[in-house]
């Protein structure tokens, strides 16, 4: 485990839950891990991206599941799959989700708009292909260092995008996504973001999966494993997720907008 904080003791709570019953557990934290302690089990969860690092620079014989990490192009590098065994189960949407979500919301098609730094250039290309295969009219903003990050909104933004808002820090983070969000919201863009808290914050709509969802994920795959053997897909998004609507953004930017529920049902 990463820490001992409530989102990992949740997460591994749920998991336990979700194993197999004849699994023998044992938990501990990922600066408790050495080479000699790890050669004593057959499969190894890492909880967290600060787990997965560390249980990346260690000899390991068994079969390994990095999860809760995020589908991030610098972090993947730092976390290497060395072995046929070694899967990964992610925090993110995958991106054709939030393509599907903008159809539903847009049918009669607006402009996409994705704010990039260097580095998100997987995210990026993964967005723009997908716009292109949809016939999505797709533009990207580029974010340099050092600039006013909610100016370079309010000059490229305008009624006819909608923003896609996925994780970056060097973008979304506490200093920036207020102005963010006051920019869209005076240019009449909405936003489709990945956390409840984005919504809460001002965003149209966020699509996200809990760390619930995320464990039975990872549960799900590990029982795969021990039952079939290797798995020949070695990546994995969580299936189920969640739909947080604002609807006093809708309102104010008057957009008609399906229930949570209804819009989970057409995304599946």
């Amino acid at each position: 485990m990463s820490s001992k904080g409530e989102i990992y003791q949740n997460f591994y709570s749920q998991l336990e839950k979700k194993l197999h019953t004849n699994i023998i557990i044992t938990k501990t934290s990922y600066s408790e891990i050495n080479n000699e302690t790890l050669s004593q089990y057959n499969f190894i969860v890492s909880i967290g991206y600060k787990a997965a690092r560390t249980l990346s620079n260690h000899k390991t014989n068994g079969n390994i599941v990095y999860s809760l990490i995020p589908d991030n192009e610098a972090l993947q590098r730092k976390t290497p799959c060395k072995k046929t065994t070694c899967y990964k189960i992610y925090i993110n949407q995958p991106v054709s989700r939030y393509i599907k979500l903008f159809k539903i919301l847009f049918p009669k098609g607006k402009n996409l708009v994705l704010a990039t730094t260097h580095t998100n250039s997987k995210i990026s290309q993964q967005v723009k292909s997908a716009s292109k295969n949809n016939g999505i009219v797709y533009k990207e903003i580029s974010i340099q260092k050092n600039k006013n990050i909610s100016r370079m909104f309010i000059n490229e933004l305008t009624s006819n995008d909608v923003l896609l808002a996925l994780p970056n820090p060097a973008i979304y983070n506490a200093n920036n996504a207020k102005s963010i969000i006051l920019s869209s919201y005076h240019a009449n863009v909405p936003i489709i973001a990945y956390s409840k808290s984005f919504a809460k914050a001002g965003a149209l709509i966020s699509l996200y999966s809990s760390t619930d969802n995320i464990a039975e994920k990872t549960a799900n795959i590990v029982n795969s494993i021990i039952k079939d053997g290797p798995q020949k897909q070695k990546k994995y998004y969580p299936d189920n997720f969640t739909i947080e609507i604002n609807s006093s953004v809708a309102r104010s930017l008057n957009i008609n907008i399906d229930s949570e529920n209804v819009i989970k049902r057409k995304l599946k």
